[in-house]
C-alpha cells in the first residue's frame, strides 16, 4: 500500500456516494482537483479525465478508468501507463449518523518506483486528504 487516508462525513452514505460519482463537480468541492470529467453514465470501464494539483503546487492530468463501482460501498479507478498501474479506492462504511470515507492508494509495475519517486506515499496522503477533507466540508455545508 502507497497511502490510506480516512475521514468521517456528516452524511448518508448514499448522499456522500451522489457527490463522489458525480466526478464533473469535483471541483466545486475538491481542492485537489483543478478540472474533471467522466464519460457519462459513470460505470466500470468509464474513463475520467483529471487534472489534479499536486501538494507543491503544479498540476498534473491523469486519465484513469473506473474499475469498481458498487453504490453506495466503493468506487475504484486505475491510471495505468507504461510498467505501471495505480489504484485509488473509496469505501464507504456507516458510522456514527454519517460515513466513514476511506481511500487507499497503490501503484505496482516494473517502474512503480519511479512513480513513487513523483509521488511519494506521504504527498499522495496529502493530496487525498486535501480531498477527502474538502468532501467532508462541502457535506456538513448541505
Amino acid at each position: 500500500m502507497d497511502c490510506r487516508v480516512t475521514v468521517h462525513v456528516d452524511a448518508s452514505p448514499d448522499d456522500t456516494w451522489g457527490r463522489l460519482v458525480d466526478v464533473g463537480r469535483w471541483p466545486e468541492w475538491n481542492p485537489s482537483c483543478v478540472s474533471a470529467e467522466a464519460e457519462e453514465p459513470l460505470r466500470e470501464g468509464s474513463r475520467m479525465d483529471l487534472r489534479l494539483l499536486h501538494p507543491r503546487g503544479r498540476d498534473f492530468y491523469t486519465r484513469p478508468r473506473v474499475a469498481r463501482l458498487e453504490a453506495p460501498r466503493a468506487f475504484a479507478w486505475r491510471a495505468t501507463g507504461p510498467g505501471l498501474r495505480a489504484d485509488t479506492e473509496l469505501e464507504l462504511a456507516p458510522e456514527d449518523g454519517g460515513t466513514r470515507v476511506t481511500l487507499t492508494s497503490t501503484s505496482a509495475g516494473a517502474l512503480a518506483f519511479a512513480y513513487r519517486l513523483a509521488m511519494r506515499p506521504r504527498t499522495q496522503a496529502r493530496l487525498y486528504l486535501r480531498m477527502l477533507d474538502g468532501l467532508a466540508t462541502a457535506m456538513a455545508a448541505r
